[in-house]
């Protein structure tokens, strides 16, 4: 009997080991996806209205706009807009993207419960979440923000008072603005980056003469700067000063006043050029000037500069309007990046150097522009997707694979 026993003991204990071997293989023979990376193309304008639930395409050879990937361990299944919304310039409309494992191989993929922005590569939008639902993976990201030119302002008019400058913002519009008042075809005053609708320029309306003003929209922000560019100008009717009516210059934020003195300070436009005048008569040349919280350079002569500048081996970019550029800009169809910290050289272009910023990492050639596509940095090769610019990471590019750092694996 004991015999028989060890018997059946022996065979239950073969069976079971027999019987966990097909587990064992089974468990070993999925991977997880460790990395996630979406290409969004978008074409859409300001005005353009995108609906909740409405598709988008899945495939790179899917015409308008498309969400896709150019990996072999998963696909997209389906990319839908999450809310209802007309757009203006700079919104970065949000997309809810589903993915699936691809097990068409012989290897079985699976998700991970979660991702971070440190694993999921979106080009053309940013990642915002992730989760598992099933053996699925959604994913919400944005679109990059929308491109165009903001409305112009309205309703330019004069309103209580002699100099009171009022205006309604464009329905696609920032809440800053360029505003200049006007004697004639003379520029009298300039606001620059306003954040406001109305301004009293009353006490620059030293002289007698019809004034006028105009205004435009501008970027303010560094996504604004990016995505929008400045509206047109709107011009107001003209208002006529009588000699009886002139301001004695009382209010000023230049500090000059008419008592004693002159009112002749400050902005002054010489035909094709601006200068700045000092109340003692003495204009800036040659350097730097900081006014109202921005900085301007001037020639020899005293013309302020616009434009590509060097000065003390450095680049800088100089608005339409003179003020110094910082953060990205975009010239002659490249990006470069100017530091905005006032720890130094604020303003200056950034060269043959990496750049980490919102999480998305850059290199900028010795020129100063963003680099795109495959470019070799020091010993290694690496791929900068283009139109975005930001680096790949932990992924394959047309079959070539990239680590962590988004080195060339070969």
């Amino acid at each position: 009997m004991r015999s028989v026993k060890r018997i059946l003991c022996v065979v239950l204990a073969a069976g079971a080991l027999v019987t966990s071997l097909p587990i064992q293989s089974i468990a070993a023979d999925y991977k997880y996806i460790t990395s996630i990376s979406l290409k969004v193309d978008i074409d859409l304008d300001s005005g353009d209205e995108v609906n909740r639930g409405d598709s988008l395409g899945t495939n790179s050879s899917d015409s308008g706009n498309r969400v896709y990937t150019t990996s072999n361990k998963y696909r997209v299944v389906e990319a839908e807009w999450s809310n209802d919304k007309e757009l203006s310039v700079g919104d970065t409309p949000k997309i809810i993207v589903w993915l699936e494992p691809d097990n068409s191989g012989s290897t079985e993929y699976r998700f991970r419960s979660s991702y971070s922005s440190n694993n999921v590569s979106v080009s053309g939008g940013t990642f915002v979440s992730a989760g598992k639902t099933g053996g699925d993976l959604k994913v919400t990201l944005k679109a990059n923000g929308i491109k165009g030119t903001y409305d112009a302002p309205e309703e330019a008019e004069w309103g209580s008072g002699k100099g009171k400058a009022t205006w309604e913002k464009g329905s696609s519009s920032t809440n800053y603005f360029d505003v200049y008042l006007y004697r004639g075809n003379s520029v009298v005053k300039k606001l620059e980056d306003y954040n406001g609708t109305s301004y009293n320029f009353y006490p620059y309306m030293t002289k007698e003469g019809d004034y006028s003003f105009k205004v435009r929209a501008v970027p303010h922000t560094d996504g604004e700067k990016r995505y929008g560019k400045k509206s047109e100008w709107t011009e107001s009717d003209s208002r006529y000063i009588d000699e009886d009516e002139v301001s004695d210059g009382t209010g000023q934020d230049n500090g000059a006043t008419a008592s004693g003195g002159t009112t002749d300070v400050g902005w002054r436009k010489d035909g094709d050029y601006w200068y700045f005048r000092y109340p003692d008569g003495n204009y800036q040349k040659a350097g730097w000037l900081r006014w109202n919280d921005k900085w301007y350079l001037f020639d020899s002569q005293g013309r302020m500069l616009t434009g590509w500048q060097q000065t003390g081996n450095q680049w800088y970019y100089l608005g339409d309007s003179g003020d110094m550029k910082t953060g990205w800009v975009k010239s002659n169809n490249l990006w470069y990046y100017l530091n905005p910290n006032n720890g130094g050289p604020e303003g200056a272009m950034v060269k043959n150097s990496w750049l980490t910023i919102n999480g998305k990492t850059y290199f900028m050639n010795e020129s100063g522009a963003m680099v795109e596509g495959w470019y070799k940095v020091e010993n290694n090769f690496y791929y900068f997707y283009p139109g975005d610019g930001s680096k790949a990471v932990n992924t394959a590019v047309d079959g070539f694979k990239l680590d962590a750092n988004g080195i060339w694996v070969h």
